[in-house]
């Protein structure tokens, strides 16, 4: 599993900031501070939303720790990231355009990590 983790560490660290955007969200509700009451972010802070940001980081993992190769999973993982990433992306910099904000960051964090996941996919 080791190695898996070694080989497939893009992924691996993919998966972390995954996770890491869901507990932004559950922090971000936990202590009740809301800045989007009419945007996008409104809705996908919801529990449904952080839910599935967790099914994609988990199926990320997956295929991080054992390395599975069929079914298409490289695929369905790449694109559910890809997808993930791009909605929040957007909905953040929909959020900062109604604030009046240039970029957040969490809107460039989703940036940096959507760019990252293109170019892995464009150079694999």
């Amino acid at each position: 599993m080791f190695d898996n983790i070694v080989k497939n560490r893009f992924w691996f660290f993919k998966a972390l900031e995954t996770y890491s955007l869901a507990v932004y969200f559950i922090v971000k509700r936990s202590t009740g501070i809301f800045d989007w009451d009419h945007s996008p972010l409104s809705a996908l802070d919801d529990p449904p939303f952080i839910f599935a940001l967790a099914v994609v980081g988990t199926i990320a993992l997956v295929y991080a720790l054992w390395d599975v190769r069929h079914l298409y999973y490289k695929q369905i993982m790449t694109g559910t990231l890809t997808f993930v990433w791009l909605a929040f992306f957007l909905s953040f910099c929909a959020n900062d355009a109604l604030l009046g904000v240039y970029l957040s960051f969490p809107g460039i964090y989703s940036f940096f990590v959507l760019v990252g996941i293109v170019a892995e996919i464009k150079w694999e």
